[in-house]
């Protein structure tokens, strides 16, 4: 996930723009080893794992210190409630459910949607998202 604050000016009129790199909450597969086997019965995508119960809660973490540090960066003239105080204007994510999972929360505390793109992930087990 790689939500970016707003462009804001300095003193001297340089732009400046915050990038946050977030990388996925804990994995499934890797909290429960048999998954893989169940999920090849079920004809799953076993490249493409959920997040685990610790997963979720890093992202909601994650989504929690977001917010704190983008109300801590904001402009002091910025007194809006939305809980977006200038900050965070678009996530983008790669198509997997595991970073889906784990943006969804700062998506939701952000109020703004996730972009997908597909240029985000491995090229050897990226999912199939055309249809």
């Amino acid at each position: 996930m790689a939500p970016s604050l707003p462009r804001q000016e300095t003193n001297e009129g340089d732009v400046i723009s915050r990038i946050y790199l977030i990388r996925h909450g804990d994995r499934f597969d890797y909290a429960n080893p048999r998954w893989a086997d169940s999920a090849k019965k079920s004809s799953c995508l076993v490249t493409d794992p959920p997040l685990s119960a610790l997963g979720n809660q890093q992202a909601s973490e994650t989504a929690a210190y977001l917010q704190k540090i983008v109300k801590e960066n904001a402009p002091s003239n910025d007194d809006t409630d939305d809980g977006n105080s200038g900050g965070i204007h678009k996530i983008l994510v790669s198509p997997y459910l595991r970073v889906i999972q784990t943006a969804t929360p700062t998506a939701h505390t952000f109020g703004i949607p996730l972009s997908i793109e597909n240029g985000l992930s491995e090229a050897h087990a990226t999912p199939d998202t055309s249809e």
